[in-house]
C-alpha cells in the first residue's frame, strides 16, 4: 500500500470539503429549508465514512506492540496496544479518551463485526451507532459478536439510533445468554459511588449501581417526589428528586415503591409438534406463585386443577424467543412465557434481572400480552377522543419511548397523539402514537408526516420521499 498515494487522495477529500463548505457558507441563504437539511444529511454520510476509515486506519496502527525490550511485536488486526490511545491523540489531536474510543471502534470491527464495518465505511450508519453494537456485546467472544452482526446488520441502517443499543443486547442475550449472564456478574462488581465538587454550594453525585438496585431507588425517589411537588408547587421536577433522594438517605423515609414494568408476553403457541424448541420438565412447589397472562390474576401452584398442573410441569421452549430464556429465570403461566424487557430510562432488563426485580419490590406488572401473528397487543377501541386507562396503558407500554426518530423520552412522560387528526383518526391503540411534547408540535408543523402500521411500527414520510422508520418497544421479534 503506497501511503504517499493515500496521503495525496486524502488530501484532495479535505480540499474538496473544504471547498465545499466554504460554498456553502458564502451562498447557503439560497437553499430552501429541504434543500439544506438534505445536503445536511447527504454530508453526514460522508462524516460517517470518514469516521470508519479513521477508525480502521488508527486499528492497523494498535496492532503493533513495543516490548520492554525495545522490539516490536505486531498482532493480528483487533489488538490494541497500550499506548494506542495516546499515539492516535497525538496524531489526531483529540484528547485521549477520544482518540481511544476511535482505535478501540475500528479494532472491534475489523475483529468481530465485519458487516458493521461496510455500513460505517459506506457512511449508512454513523460511528455513534456502531459504538452502541459494541458496547452492548462486551462480554462475548468472537463467534457470539459474528453472530449478533449478522444479525443486526441487514436492519441498522433503517433503525431508530435510540432503540438500537437496546436492539443489539436483545440480541446479543438470544444469542449467548450464558456470556451476557456472566458478564453482567462481574460488572456488578464495579458498582461505586462517587463525589465531586460542583457549582458553589452544590456536589455532583455520580453513582454505578445494579438495576435491579437502581430502578428501586429510583421509583421510591419518584413517587417522594411528586408528594413534595404537591405540597410545594414551586418546586421543579429536579430540586423535588433531589429533595426526595436526600430525604430518602438522611432521614429514612419510608415510602411503598410501585413500578409498572410492561413485560413482552409471546402467545398463541403452536402446537407442540409445530414448535421447533425443546420440551422440558419443570418443578413447581405448591406455595409457587404464578402470573396469568390474560387476567393478570396471581395464583398459587398448589391451588391449580390438575390439568392446569400438569400442563404446567411439561413446557415447550418457544420458538419466538428462540430459547433466549429459562422457565426459572421468568414469570410463567400456563401457555404464557416472558423474557427481558426494557425498563424506561434505565436501559435493557435480562430475565434473571427481571426475576430478582419481581422479588424485590412490590411490582405492579403492566401485561403487554402481543398476538403472535401481528405483533399486536390486544384490540381495544373507543368513540371518544381522549382515551380511557385502558388503552393509554396500552399503547405506552407498547412503544415505551416517544416514537419520533432518535427520540428515548420515556413514553409516561409523553403526550399520546391521534396519528390522523380525531375523528378521522380513531382512538385506539392502531390511531395512537406517544410523542413528547417538543416532536408533537413537530408533527403538527406537518412536514413530517407519521404513518402506524398495525404491528406498531411508525414511518415518518418527509420531504422529498424521506422516510425514518422507529419500531415499537414491546412487538414479537419474527
Amino acid at each position: 500500500m503506497d501511503t504517499e498515494t493515500l496521503a495525496r487522495r486524502i488530501a484532495g477529500l479535505r480540499e474538496e470539503c473544504a471547498r465545499l463548505g466554504r460554498e456553502l457558507a458564502e451562498s447557503g441563504q439560497s437553499l430552501s429549508e429541504d434543500e439544506a437539511f438534505a445536503l445536511a444529511g447527504q454530508l453526514q454520510g460522508v462524516v460517517n465514512a470518514a469516521e470508519g476509515a479513521t477508525a480502521v486506519a488508527g486499528a492497523w496502527g494498535a496492532r503493533f506492540e513495543l516490548t520492554l525490550l525495545g522490539t516490536e511485536r505486531v498482532h493480528p488486526l483487533g489488538y490494541m496496544d497500550q499506548m494506542a490511545s495516546t499515539q492516535m491523540a497525538l496524531a489526531t489531536g483529540l484528547t485521549e479518551g477520544l482518540a481511544s474510543r476511535k482505535v478501540s471502534l475500528g479494532a472491534a470491527l475489523g475483529g468481530c463485526f465485519p458487516r458493521l464495518l461496510e455500513l460505517l465505511l459506506a457512511g449508512e450508519v454513523p460511528a455513534a451507532s456502531a459504538h452502541k453494537v459494541i458496547d452492548a456485546c462486551a462480554g462475548l467472544d468472537a463467534e457470539a459478536c459474528w453472530k449478533v452482526d449478522a444479525a443486526l446488520a441487514p436492519r441498522l441502517a433503517g433503525m431508530d439510533p435510540a432503540r438500537v443499543a437496546g436492539e443489539a443486547r436483545r440480541v446479543a442475550t438470544r444469542v449467548a445468554a450464558d456470556q451476557v449472564a456472566a458478564y453482567v456478574a462481574r460488572t456488578r462488581k464495579g458498582r461505586r459511588v462517587e463525589v465531586c465538587p460542583g457549582e458553589d454550594g452544590l456536589t455532583e453525585w455520580f453513582a454505578s449501581l445494579p438495576t435491579a438496585t437502581s430502578s428501586a431507588m429510583w421509583a421510591a425517589v419518584e413517587e417522594l417526589a411528586g408528594d413534595y411537588r404537591q405540597s410545594d408547587e414551586a418546586l421543579s421536577v429536579p430540586e423535588s428528586r433531589a429533595d426526595a433522594l436526600a430525604d430518602l438517605v438522611l432521614r429514612n423515609v419510608k415510602v411503598s415503591a410501585q413500578v409498572t414494568l410492561g413485560v413482552p408476553v409471546v402467545s398463541d403457541r403452536p402446537a407442540p409438534e409445530e414448535q421447533c424448541g425443546t420440551r422440558f420438565r419443570v418443578e413447581w412447589d405448591d406455595e409457587d406463585t404464578l402470573v396469568d397472562a390474560i387476567t393478570g390474576e396471581v395464583v398459587r401452584y398448589g391451588d391449580l386443577d390438575p390439568t392446569s398442573r400438569e400442563e404446567l410441569s411439561w413446557l415447550e421452549e418457544p420458538a419466538e424467543l428462540d430459547g433466549d430464556l429459562s422457565v426459572k429465570q421468568a414469570v410463567v403461566s400456563s401457555g404464557y412465557a416472558v423474557s427481558g424487557t426494557q425498563l424506561p430510562g434505565l436501559g435493557w432488563v435480562d430475565p434473571a434481572t427481571l426475576a430478582n426485580l419481581l422479588k424485590l419490590l412490590p411490582f405492579e406488572v403492566a401485561r403487554a400480552v402481543l398476538e403472535a401473528e401481528t405483533g399486536t397487543l390486544a384490540s381495544l377501541t373507543t368513540a371518544a377522543y381522549r382515551p380511557p386507562k385502558a388503552i393509554s396503558e396500552f399503547v405506552k407500554t407498547r412503544d415505551g419511548t416517544c416514537r419520533m426518530w432518535g427520540c428515548a423520552r420515556p413514553a409516561v412522560h409523553c403526550d399520546l397523539d391521534h396519528v390522523k387528526p380525531w375523528p378521522i383518526g380513531q382512538t385506539t391503540p392502531t390511531g395512537l402514537e406517544d410523542l413528547c411534547r417538543r416532536h408533537h408540535r413537530f408533527k403538527q408543523q406537518g412536514r413530517w408526516r407519521p404513518h402506524l402500521d398495525p404491528d406498531g411500527t411508525v414511518t415518518w414520510h418527509g420531504p422529498d420521499g424521506a422516510t425514518r422508520t422507529t419500531e415499537p418497544q414491546h412487538c414479537v421479534q419474527r
